[in-house]
């Protein structure tokens, strides 16, 4: 059976954000779909789930089960069947090559609607932690991984592509000092959330040193352990879903499955900043209708963060040449997997012929003696390629190499 790595993805470069976010699964909801896939299509070997604010990926290793299938599984199981829109909404693959390409160009950021992006790489290294907990792994998508951080590794030490922020959580910080001047120190901030964007905030407000900064989330533990370890204030979640936010300068909203989350409560005689990080978004869009109220979206900060675009377009084409490089030595690993299919099983069937002829036993080998013969002989076959694709009697042939060794 001819095993390949295959891929499905809709992102921003085939969906409007409004057809994208019906595929965008929470955590919960990835374990949910790897297991219904798995008992689906039972050939499936690997799988590695990627969502991001723009796209929703599935790598996955399989024998038999092709890429459509997996994307008609999933639309069914989002949308209740499959549509014509839905499926033009996709692309994919069902060639090891392509998909490999594929998700070494997402790493990289070549892919994402922020060039060069620096998330994309921890959010794949996340995916991929949950690929290695359920044993799915598999060998292509493995070496596939090995070949994507030694990539991400070069990209970084050999271009210019990571200078420059192109990341969401920090231009939102950086959005509040633009907005405020020089009294944004003095504003009061809410980040509402605490998965991965929200740490990231905190990550990179270690540089803007907002003070009076508050955080909210529906598990309100999860809220308290990242106000303690970065010495900011909880805001009940309660207080949240009635709205009640007048106190509030700045918002800041990375919550998933939350749409139109806050769509009032918010102070009328000041000027108030909203930036939704969230897909679905969190904020109600008629907000922005207020002529007090500045609201930004994923969209709106994309298009602020191509500052950096210029720049890091110079280094695009040495990226290029650099994930050209590793792509090809994939492909050399791969066109080399059947010869060391057969090598393994030579290997097996040298050690058997030992055994099985008597010699090793005769000989009195140890069982590191016999490990070293079995090499040579394997050493001896190579040189001999009719040999090594057809051994004929394998016994008579063991039985000289071993005769050979013991004098």
């Amino acid at each position: 059976m001819d095993t390949r790595l295959r891929y499905i993805s809709i992102s921003h470069h085939t969906a409007p954000v409004t057809r994208r976010e019906r595929f965008h699964l929470s955590d919960s909801e990835k374990k949910e779909v790897a297991t219904a896939l798995k008992m689906a299509f039972p050939d499936l070997s690997a799988l590695l789930i990627l969502v991001t604010c723009n796209r929703t990926e599935l790598y996955f290793e399989s024998g038999k089960t092709q890429a459509n299938c997996v994307r008609d599984f999933l639309i069914r199981r989002v949308a209740g069947a499959v549509s014509e829109a839905d499926v033009e909404d996709f692309r994919g693959s069902d060639h090891t090559e392509d998909t490999v390409l594929q998700l070494l160009k997402v790493s990289a950021g070549l892919e994402s609607s922020v060039l060069g992006d620096a998330e994309i790489i921890h959010q794949i290294r996340k995916a991929y932690h949950y690929s290695l907990e359920t044993g799915m792994q598999g060998s292509l998508l493995e070496r596939c991984m090995q070949t994507l951080f030694k990539t991400h590794k070069r990209v970084s030490n050999e271009t210019g592509f990571r200078d420059g922020t192109t990341s969401t959580a920090y231009k939102a910080l950086k959005l509040i000092g633009e907005t405020f001047g020089s009294e944004a120190g003095e504003k009061k901030i809410l980040f509402v959330g605490a998965g991965d964007i929200v740490r990231q905030l905190f990550k990179y407000n270690s540089k803007f040193r907002y003070r009076n900064v508050f955080i909210a989330n529906r598990t309100e533990s999860r809220a308290e352990k990242l106000a303690r370890a970065h010495k900011v204030y909880t805001f009940p979640w309660d207080k949240l879903t009635r709205n009640e936010l007048s106190e509030f300068d700045v918002i800041i909203s990375a919550v998933s499955h939350a749409s139109g989350l806050i769509h009032k409560g918010l102070a009328k005689d000041k000027n108030v900043l909203l930036i939704d990080l969230a897909v679905p978004g969190n904020f109600a869009p008629a907000l922005a209708l207020s002529s007090s109220i500045r609201l930004h979206n994923l969209d709106s900060i994309a298009c602020q963060l191509k500052s950096n675009h210029m720049a890091r377009s110079a280094a695009i084409e040495k990226v290029e040449e650099i994930i050209a490089q590793e792509w090809s030595q994939y492909r050399q690993w791969q066109e080399m997997q059947p010869f060391r299919r057969l090598m393994a099983v030579r290997k097996k069937q040298v050690y058997s012929a030992l055994i099985r002829t008597g010699v090793a036993e005769s000989h009195g080998w140890s069982k590191n003696e016999l490990s070293a013969l079995v090499n040579q002989i394997m050493r001896k076959l190579l040189k001999e390629p009719r040999t090594l694709q057809n051994p004929g009697n394998l016994d008579v042939l063991v039985a000289q190499y071993a005769v050979l060794q013991a004098a």
